[in-house]
């Protein structure tokens, strides 16, 4: 939205510098993206968000800075010279359908003498980016610049009995619009009609044949309000999008319709380029009661940190346009139709703190009486992210939204839960597994040529409960790529499963100890057969892990191995962080002895470690080496086993090390068939 300086000082005074008077705005929520000057013209740009169309106009940014200043706001003069003709004598008006139509003013203008805008007008509309067409269609656009409310003029004798019924179009009707393209109607849109046919698009664009033209003497000036979603609907799908339609969409004032044939009666009478009968056919069929807001000073003073002197927030209230009454306790406020997006004591308590100055409200922290329900898992989720960053991975956030078919594809049995109003298909459901969102990041990633990232985010997934939801938080790990960079004295190694698992031990050996067990039980589908894992802790499933199913990876194009891990936090944090606990340092060294052994191919190395059991003194027992090929019977693999033992305060003998490796072997050949290899 362009805003001109000089144009905005003819309704409040402005005494500071543009760029002293575009921080204020941007510090209350009119963010100003650009200040130019142009042809001697101070240009402010602005980037409004869509719940303020009231502030994209003249007026509406000046009602904003008569606020900021405390200074006083001048309306536009309006209305114009009246003759004693009125305008229901020359023009009616119905409306069949009033849940869309709300409000719809007319005023007639007779004796117009179409021709070129003043130079000040022309120039105002070209610095604003509208290009001057005549005095007539000029005026519309300069006063929906001004005043925001959009308008449109019709030849009046081109209407059929000089009559506008606003309706639902019917079955077969068409329209050419003002482009000169041809609208093929339905009962979908909301049509403005004449006595016979359809001559408007309602909130879009007017019609081809009862345009403004040299010939045209007599003009009938529309002002109405139109639903949103009515205007939305129909600029969608004639793919429509106009200065009218931008604003309708969003939601106009219905009181400013007359306030905007009223003043562009007054600027066509000033400029004597026709008569202007008199009043308004003014069709209000529903108005509507606005609510009463109680707006309570303690509340003020709870959502802000401090208080707000009472005249203060009258006085910023009332410069807004709200009507404010004193109340015990605060005050009652009356909503506008101008500010639809206030409608809570909330709302008014933002407009207070906007206009009031952020700046001005102290950094203070809310009372709190009781702990937040997260703060036990507070110094666990520290040490978990302290962790991750550790090991190098790049923590991301990511969308909590997913298609149903990666719904249905990751999330196993987890019911997803449906959007009412999704943004599109691919984003339909709450997201029921966090994989599909991270391997949205490592496919970004990877397109744009990074050969190594590792990725972690701390997120939730959703899914239906009984007749509620869980929300369990997860932590994803997504690498691929190297492992380790080449050097010169070393060559590079890429990641692979082993590298994943060292990660995920570390992060849960602060919880779970020693009480981890890997095994490849329940893994689910989307991880590669003999290259995934779950882990166990504490009776509770607390992680998944391994490569990418290399079928999945195919259809999103991938080319490399990718990586995951799910680590499931509300029960890794339920299992507490293990207390720190001291003990004596042994005054002498290990004594180690390695074992050649051939191993059933059906044989872990878990199933190894059990069966050697609690053996006094073992300190670690460790795979050195694994190896298939020559001289290795079949149906077996061979295992290098290397196996520590150690005492406190005293070295172990020969005979003692001979006796603890031959219980080893005893035990490995007793119990799972585990054999020397000569």
């Amino acid at each position: 939205m362009r805003i001109l300086l000089s144009w905005l000082e003819d309704f409040v005074e402005i005494r500071e510098s543009p760029d002293e008077l575009g921080h204020a705005l941007t510090m209350a929520g009119m963010a100003v993206d650009a200040i130019e000057r142009e042809d001697g013209e101070t240009v402010f740009e602005f980037d409004l968000t869509s719940n303020r169309p009231d502030a994209m106009n003249h007026f509406g940014m000046a009602r904003e800075v008569a606020a900021l200043y405390g200074r006083p706001l001048r309306r536009p003069p309006a209305n114009g010279d009246e003759l004693l003709a009125d305008a229901a004598s020359r023009a009616s008006i119905g409306i069949e359908d009033p849940d869309d139509c709300r409000r719809y003013v007319g005023r007639v203008f007779t004796e117009v003498r179409v021709a070129r805008s003043p130079g000040w007008m022309r120039r105002r509309l070209e610095l604003c980016g509208v290009r001057s067409i005549n005095n007539v269609a000029d005026l519309t656009n300069y006063v929906l610049l001004e005043m925001g409310q959009p308008t449109h003029a019709f030849d009046l004798d081109t209407l059929k009995g000089r009559r506008i019924v606003v309706r639902r179009a019917r079955e077969g009707e068409t329209l050419v619009t003002l482009d000169g393209e041809r609208r093929d109607l339905s009962r979908a849109e909301l049509a403005i009609c004449d006595a016979a046919r359809p001559v408007a698009l309602a909130g879009v664009m007017g019609g081809l044949e009862t345009e403004i033209t040299g010939d045209t003497r007599n003009v009938l000036l529309e002002a109405a309000w139109f639903r949103p979603a009515t205007v939305r609907s129909a600029s969608r799908r004639f793919k429509l999008s106009t200065e009218a339609s931008h604003r309708f969409e969003r939601g106009a004032d219905w009181e400013a319709a007359a306030r905007a044939a009223d003043r562009i009666a007054f600027l066509l009478g000033e400029s004597g380029s026709g008569s202007v009968l008199r009043g308004r056919i003014d069709c209000h069929p529903n108005p509507v009661a606005l609510p009463v807001i109680r707006l309570r000073r303690e509340r003020i003073r709870r959502i802000l940190g401090a208080s707000v002197e009472r005249s203060r927030v009258e006085s910023i209230l009332a410069s807004l346009g709200f009507p404010v009454a004193t109340a015990p306790g605060g005050w009652t406020v009356q909503a506008q139709s101008h500010r639809l997006d206030v409608t809570r004591e909330i709302d008014l308590v933002e407009e207070v703190a906007r206009i009031h100055g952020f700046d001005k409200i102290p950094a203070t922290l809310p009372p709190v009486g009781a702990a937040p329900a997260a703060a036990k898992d507070l110094a666990a989720d520290q040490r978990m992210r302290a962790n991750v960053r550790g090991l190098g991975f790049d923590e991301t956030i990511g969308f909590s939204f997913t298609s149903s078919a990666d719904a249905r594809r990751f999330g196993g049995k987890r019911r997803a839960v449906r959007l009412r109003n999704p943004l599109s298909q691919l984003w339909a459901v709450l997201r029921n597994n966090t994989v599909p969102t991270m391997l949205h990041a490592l496919e970004w990633n990877l397109k744009r040529n990074e050969a190594t990232v590792r990725l972690a985010e701390f997120g939730r997934t959703y899914a239906s409960s009984g007749n509620g939801f869980e929300e369990p938080r997860v932590l994803t790990l997504g690498a691929c790529g190297g492992a380790r960079a080449a050097s010169w004295s070393d060559p590079a190694r890429p990641l692979d499963f082993y590298d994943l698992k060292a990660d995920v031990e570390t992060l849960l050996r602060p919880f779970a100890g020693s009480g981890l067990a890997f095994d490849a039980q329940q893994v689910p589908g989307y991880y590669r057969r003999g290259h995934a894992a779950r882990v166990r802790g504490g009776g509770r499933v607390l992680a998944h892990l391994g490569q990418l199913d290399p079928g999945i990876a195919a259809k999103r194009k991938i080319r490399r191995p990718l990586f995951l891990a799910e680590i499931f936090l509300d029960r890794l944090y339920r299992m507490g962080l293990r207390r720190q606990a001291h003990a004596r340092l042994p005054k002498v060294p290990a004594v180690s002895r390695d074992f050649s052994l051939l191993v059933p191919d059906d044989v872990s190395f878990e199933r190894v470690v059990k069966a050697v059991g609690d053996m006094p003194d073992l300190t670690a027992l460790e795979p050195v080496e694994v190896y298939r090929g020559k001289n290795v019977p079949a149906g077996r693999y061979s295992l290098l086993l290397r196996a520590a033992w150690q005492r406190l305060d005293e070295s172990l003998t020969d005979d003692e090390v001979n006796a603890f490796a031959e219980r080893l072997r005893s035990a490995l050949r007793s119990k799972l068939n585990i054999e020397p290899r000569v």
